[in-house]
């Protein structure tokens, strides 16, 4: 799913915990496969005809009249059935949906552990891009090498993107996920303080059964309410998927030609540009400005090239359109990747550049590409909750902007972070350990 991160409603929305893919499992725990139901939508849904409802442009729709207090899960489920009646929604199928869903407190506790945010990146790149995942990757692509070459011919998006996506989101159909995508979002709405993002999914998961989509007894997905190979959350299997089988509806389960091409569909939606690849792992010189290395910091190529940043092996940089960035993940004693536009459209489809990276590496792996040549360094023992806050803390007394204390050590953490190591006289690489919190520590009333 997207991941805050939670997924968001639709890549490119802004959203501040997006929830793309439960992709938890999918970093390298993944549980045993889920059993989903059998063949397209059926069962007895209502025909589109008979859909009461208004219909709402989900791309653009971000719910904020929804519940937002109840004093038990059984009454804000009440209350967003009497809110979805005054919706539209038909009550024959708000019914059946929220038949037999009940209080999950892991659901919410799976979304303030995401391993994307909590996980060190060498550590989430190992289980994501194991050796047992690239293996079954280039199985997996071998069966489907025809059917890729046509949505790499359609879309524009490279079958290494796709296979990445797919292997990431759920170890290639190993994983959908086993959560009633009612029960899912409901508590989420609940429970994990998620309102606007659990009313606008569940409207749209009731528009899915109630147009005849999907039954609601097949609304099966991860524990963040995403479904189908490509963990698409309700509002995205609306705006953005594919039947590209022609069955007549997108099967996100069961059909691997409307599973895969509806990903591509949605990189294009998000922006991807036809023949501009990824980025690649490069060689900084000793001289090179760490503080300009950031997402939101782009250069054309010629800049980098100036710096003396090359490939790998000491050979010129790829003449790249457009702008591009440099991304350092753990400091500058860590690999250093050259990225593009592209690398972005990924981090639309889950915001975390761990979960982007890993996309991007297993694809790769997976047609035969190497391993990065950059060592992690994983003597670095990872920083808790408590004490990711506290550099926050400590960064915000100073005086510099870290957005909100949440321990998530996002892009203005990084820039805080920055502007201490230049007080310390430190490279300005941005990577938050244990040594700059001790620091902080040693000069919290200096």
């Amino acid at each position: 799913m997207r991941t805050r991160d939670l997924r968001k409603p639709r890549l490119g929305d802004s959203i501040t915990i997006i929830i793309v893919g439960a992709v938890v499992a999918l970093a390298g725990c993944a549980a045993q496969p889920a059993k989903t139901p059998s063949g397209p939508a059926g069962d007895s849904a209502p025909s589109t005809a008979e859909a009461a409802a208004a219909p709402i442009d989900f791309r653009t729709f971000n719910e904020t009249s929804c519940p937002n207090s109840a004093a038990s899960y059984q009454e804000w489920v009440a209350k967003f059935q009497s809110y979805a009646l005054s919706k539209g929604r038909r009550e024959d199928v708000v019914q059946t949906a929220f038949l037999g869903v009940k209080e999950n407190p892991e659901i919410s506790d799976r979304a303030a552990k995401q391993p994307e945010f909590v996980t060190p990146v060498w550590t989430y790149l190992e289980r994501a891009v194991s050796d047992d995942r690239v293996a079954r990757g280039q199985l997996k692509y071998q069966e489907n090498k025809a059917l890729l070459t046509g949505i790499e011919h359609d879309y524009g998006v490279p079958r290494e993107i796709v296979m990445g996506i797919w292997g990431i989101e759920t170890d290639f159909g190993n994983n959908f996920g086993d959560a009633n995508v009612f029960e899912a979002l409901t508590n989420l709405g609940y429970r994990a303080n998620r309102q606007s993002f659990a009313c606008t999914e569940l409207l749209a998961a009731l528009d899915i059964v109630a147009n005849n989509k999907v039954p609601a007894s097949r609304m099966v997905g991860s524990w963040a309410g995403a479904m189908g190979h490509p963990q698409f959350l309700p509002s995205n299997y609306l705006t953005l998927a594919v039947d590209r089988d022609g069955s007549g509806v997108p099967d996100l389960w069961e059909s691997l030609p409307d599973a895969l091409a509806s990903a591509a569909n949605h990189l294009v939606d998000d922006g991807w540009q036809r023949n501009l690849p990824w980025g690649l792992e490069v060689k900084l010189p000793a001289t090179f400005p760490y503080g300009e290395a950031e997402l939101d910091l782009t250069q054309p190529i010629s800049h980098w090239k100036k710096l003396g940043v090359t490939r790998m092996d000491g050979s010129a940089l790829p003449d790249l359109p457009g702008g591009t960035s440099i991304l350092l993940l753990a400091g500058h004693r860590g690999p250093a990747f050259l990225i593009t536009e592209n690398f972005k459209v990924i981090l639309k489809y889950n915001y975390s550049t761990s979960y982007a990276l890993s996309v991007a590496h297993l694809g790769d792996r997976v047609l035969g590409g190497r391993r990065f040549i950059g060592k992690w360094p994983v003597h670095e023992r990872p920083l808790s909750l408590p004490e990711r806050e506290e550099v926050q803390t400590l960064l915000l007394a100073r005086g510099y902007d870290v957005g909100k204390v949440d321990g998530v050590l996002g892009l203005k953490s990084r820039k805080a972070a920055r502007e201490f190591q230049k007080e310390l006289g430190w490279p300005q690489d941005g990577f938050i350990n244990k040594a700059l919190l001790e620091e902080l520590r040693r000069r919290k009333n200096v």
